[in-house]
């Protein structure tokens, strides 16, 4: 029996082709696949890299924070620092007068850490503020001086005075003293001084 083998050719092709959505079905499954993949992945990767820039954005907030407390600190620390720069300048070149008595041939000093009072034959004087001496033995200050006399006081006599100025050098304990008149810039005296000494004073009577 002859047979056409065209035919047969044509049946087979449509027998491959009974169902030509197949294979794109199969193609298309594969690659709807392949993109929930991507897409989980990349979904998966945004997150991180969301979650991994508010981590550092936190952590650099902090560390900008930390300096700027840091920072504060320094600044109130130097104001501070130069707050006490001049005074603790002055009193680290300068160190207090010894406290105690100083005497001397017609005077004497009488030396505490908040000022002085002195006596003459006839005179006295305070000083109102603690006297200091520079690297080199030296001081300057101001007091008050009021003269005496002898015989009785008259009322508000007493708190009469004029400006005077006090300028010393120190030499272990040897005190050498001069005493101006701060109005009319006359030297009063000249005094030398021992710490721990007696004064010899001759009153006013």
């Amino acid at each position: 029996m002859f047979v056409d083998s065209s035919a047969k050719r044509t049946t087979k092709r449509h027998e491959h082709n009974t169902n030509p959505h197949e294979g794109a079905q199969v193609e298309m499954g594969q690659k709807g696949i392949s993109m929930k993949d991507v897409l989980k992945t990349t979904t998966l990767v945004l997150l991180f890299l969301v979650g991994t820039g508010f981590f550092f954005r936190y952590q650099g907030d902090k560390l900008a924070a930390s300096a700027t407390g840091s920072n504060n600190q320094e600044m109130i620390a130097l104001e501070r620092e130069a707050e006490m720069a001049p005074l603790s300048a002055s009193e680290g070149r300068a160190k207090s007068l010894p406290v105690g008595q100083w005497g001397g041939e017609h005077i004497s000093l009488d030396v505490t850490g908040r000022g002085a009072t002195v006596e003459y034959d006839c005179a006295h004087a305070t000083i109102a503020r603690r006297i200091t001496i520079d690297r080199h033995g030296g001081f300057d200050v101001s007091g008050k001086q009021s003269s005496e006399h002898g015989g009785p006081v008259r009322q508000g006599q007493e708190a009469s005075g004029y400006p005077v100025r006090f300028k010393g050098q120190v030499n272990d304990k040897t005190m050498t003293l001069n005493v101006t008149n701060s109005l009319t810039k006359e030297l009063i005296g000249t005094f030398t001084l021992v710490h721990g000494a007696e004064p010899r004073l001759m009153k006013c009577k």
